[in-house]
């Protein structure tokens, strides 16, 4: 697994809108290093000041979680620790920087359709929708930061089926898991890669945390003829 980045994004409206790219390119540098290198990307997100810098991350922190649900914290502090949880499994497993970097990302974004999903509904704080909107918004993100392309595309899938799991009961039929894990592997990841982030996710729920969603698929993976 290599990214590729794609060429800069050039001047043009008298400079303003290329000295905006540039900023966004030289944050999605940063950004990269973060997701690649810092043992607690967290820590590492907020001292190079990433959160303030890029809106779609601000407006996490503004973004309230039913209690129930999320007894953690607001939609950044849940984000947050996923992308630590994220780095910690990757770190263990040796990862690639490449790899290392798809997990964290897809960990840190898993949400990042929330802002614009999060209603309150009869008492309860919902978000419905919010995984195929994160999708979209980690697509336009990631093109704004200059992210290399398959590097968005594949966080990008892992966002949109990051809730695939809530809607089955029980275990997932043969038939679900072959859709979800080909579809993931055309967007350049894996089943694998998606059940780390699903942990995470679960995981950086706290007191909330329940047991891993993933394994299931996982297990009914393993039974499908190749």
């Amino acid at each position: 697994m290599e990214w590729v980045a794609r060429p800069g994004v050039g001047w043009c409206n008298g400079g303003m809108a290329g000295m905006d790219a540039r900023a966004d390119r030289e944050r999605g540098a940063r950004l990269r290093a973060v997701l690649r290198e810092a043992p607690v990307p967290s820590e590492r997100l907020r001292d190079e000041r990433l959160i303030d810098e890029i809106p779609e991350h601000a407006a996490l922190a503004r973004t309230e979680q039913d209690p129930g649900w999320h007894p953690e914290g607001d939609v950044l502090v849940h984000s947050l620790w996923a992308a630590d949880l994220a780095a910690r499994h990757a770190d263990e497993v040796g990862a690639s920087a490449d790899h290392r970097e798809l997990l964290v990302l897809a960990s840190l974004w898993h949400d990042i359709g929330k802002p614009d999903t999060t209603r309150r509904r009869n008492g309860r704080i919902t978000s419905y929708g919010h995984a195929e909107r994160g999708a979209e918004i980690a697509g336009s993100l990631g093109r704004r930061l200059g992210l290399p392309d398959p590097l968005v595309r594949a966080a990008s899938a892992i966002i949109s089926t990051h809730m695939a799991h809530v809607s089955v009961k029980g275990e997932p039929s043969g038939k679900a898991v072959r859709r979800l894990d080909e579809r993931l592997r055309a967007a350049g990841t894996s089943l694998e890669d998606w059940a780390v982030v699903v942990r995470c996710d679960g995981d950086a729920r706290g007191s909330a945390a329940r047991p891993d969603a993933s394994v299931p698929w996982l297990r009914i993976a393993q039974r499908l003829p190749g």
